[in-house]
């Protein structure tokens, strides 16, 4: 039986592809449906249909585009396409891609089901011109570990086992499940995912290294390896070799690779057993903090209970409020490393994080306004779903963490600068008054301390320079009146001492009140 993909934004057309075409009548059974091209991908890598029907207009990424992508990475996968359209530029661009056919909405029953025969023939003919049968091998060994059928799975296993040639019913075989992931603390962003041919490439490199090898795209920057080698080719310490070598020539950019690794198994009537022991084994990742090789019963049992959050929340805020970056950092690396020690169960770690941020959402209310908006108010659940580990959860909570500090130090640059223009306009309306530092801290709420230091920053003068300077300009005006008397301008700039305003007069201006005016007039 072949399997098929279907792939349709139409809700009401996916559903009548699906249950309304006799597929089991025609030989096929549909593995899965997408509803745009994207989607399709990602399923195509995961399921491994021989035969996709797909429509040609389709949000995010249409049919055409998908094609072209499938065909990149599989290149056996036979496409049909559907289109409500008839032109020409579709038919002709469908052609171009070697698509298996094209068929018009409404479908023809009948039409299809001629066109589903001749796509089978085809995939046949490939079959039978593979050399080694390697292609039929993995398509089997795909459904052989996803059937929950006993029955079934029995059936597939039989004829696998008449195809595997390279492969010795007498001789242990184990299963490694390998992922490629984003370093949780990357140093530049460059990508990490698996290339187009990356299991062509771990193909060529096992058959150097292994007695018999298959290998298989399970899922996104996922490999599953079915294997035989010798006893020293089970050792920790090789495949940790093999795990870089892997990494060297299966991936685009850095990226860690973590390797799950069964333990040896005797009849291939547990290659399920085989693939499920070592996809547990790669999830224990979760606490770790790089790729690794990670081997059955390396791993305790996860704790599951809930995990305290209020005292690290109250760390944290009043670590945001100081603006002490480094005491949030500290405060997360306790925080984590506890986690990671106590082998805290991945849904209520994921569960903690959030409520860990929520607490901060809540507290920092004031700052999920502006530019950082959408940084600070992400859809946590979302986001964390898709981490593989521990230390991705903590490089998701230290970015989240400095984007409130940046945030809170922005808030804090507009504020001081708004207190400085308070201050500068309070000087100018009350410059001819005795005023003091403690006289502007109580107009403005604040203490005198703290009014110094932002008048400073923000002006880069203290307060007191700066009503000096004031008055002196003033007073530098009011000399080019010559009815006004020295004492009489020294009192209206706020001076009783006529002595002590000539000698700052001078200090600032080079040359005393009367020396100025004559240089003025």
């Amino acid at each position: 039986m072949y399997t098929v993909l279907l792939v349709d934004d139409e809700t009401i057309e996916l559903e009548t592809m699906e249950h309304y075409v006799p597929w089991g009548q025609a030989g096929i059974q549909v593995v899965g449906t997408a509803r745009n091209g994207k989607e399709a991908l990602t399923k195509l890598t995961e399921l491994k249909p021989d035969i996709v029907v797909t429509d040609v207009r389709m949000p995010i990424m249409d049919g055409l585009e998908f094609g072209r992508r499938a065909k990149q990475i599989d290149k056996s996968v036979k496409i049909i396409y559907l289109s409500g359209h008839n032109e020409f530029q579709y038919i002709k661009s469908a052609l171009n891609i070697e698509a298996a056919g094209y068929l018009l909405k409404p479908i023809d029953m009948e039409e299809l089901l001629a066109l589903l025969d001749k796509v089978k023939k085809k995939c046949e003919e490939e079959q039978q011109a593979n050399e080694g049968g390697g292609w039929r091998l993995e398509k089997l060994l795909l459904r052989i570990v996803r059937e929950p059928s006993t029955e079934r799975r029995m059936e597939w296993i039989s004829q696998w086992e008449n195809g595997a040639s390279g492969f010795l019913a007498h001789q242990a075989f184990g299963a490694a499940y390998m992922t490629v992931e984003p370093p949780a603390f990357p140093l530049s962003n460059s990508s990490s995912s698996l290339s187009a041919d990356a299991a062509e490439a771990a193909r060529d490199l096992l058959k150097k290294r292994l007695d018999a090898g298959i290998v298989l795209e399970t899922g996104p920057n996922t490999l599953f390896i079915l294997f035989q080698g010798k006893p020293q080719q089970w050792e920790t310490a090789y495949w940790e070799l093999l795990r870089e070598e892997l990494l060297a020539v299966t991936t685009e950019g850095t990226g860690i690779a973590t390797i799950g690794l069964s333990g040896p198994y005797m009849g291939f009537h547990l290659l399920k057993e085989a693939y499920e022991e070592s996809q547990r084994c790669n999830e224990e990742k979760l606490y770790r903090l790089a790729g690794s090789v990670i081997r059955s019963g390396s791993g305790e049992i996860a704790k599951q209970a809930d995990i305290d959050v209020d005292g690290t929340s109250a760390s944290l805020i009043a670590a945001v409020q100081a603006g002490d970056s480094e005491r949030v950092g500290q405060v997360l690396s306790d925080w984590f490393s506890g986690m990671r020690q106590e082998r805290v169960e991945r849904n209520y770690a994921v569960r903690a994080v959030i409520q860990l941020l929520t607490m901060l959402e809540q507290h920092f209310t004031s700052l999920m306004f502006g530019p950082l908006r959408d940084q600070l108010l992400a859809d946590h659940w979302k986001e964390l779903s898709l981490l593989p580990s521990i230390a991705h959860f903590h490089a998701y909570t230290l970015r989240f963490c400095t984007d409130l500090l940046k945030a809170a130090a922005e808030r804090d640059v507009d504020r001081h600068q708004s207190i400085a223009e308070q201050i500068m306009k309070l000087i100018a309306e009350r410059y001819h008054q005795t005023l003091t530092v403690e006289d502007i801290a109580r107009e403005v709420f604040l203490s005198p301390n703290y009014v110094r230091t932002i008048f400073k920053e923000k002006t880069g003068e203290t307060i007191l320079d700066y009503i000096t300077r004031v008055r002196m300009n003033h007073a530098s005006e009011l000399l080019k009146d010559r009815s006004l008397k020295v004492r009489e301008i020294a009192h209206h700039v706020g001076y009783e001492n006529v002595s002590y305003f000539c000698s700052v007069f001078q200090k600032h201006k080079g040359s005393t009140p009367n020396e100025y005016r004559k240089l003025q007039l």
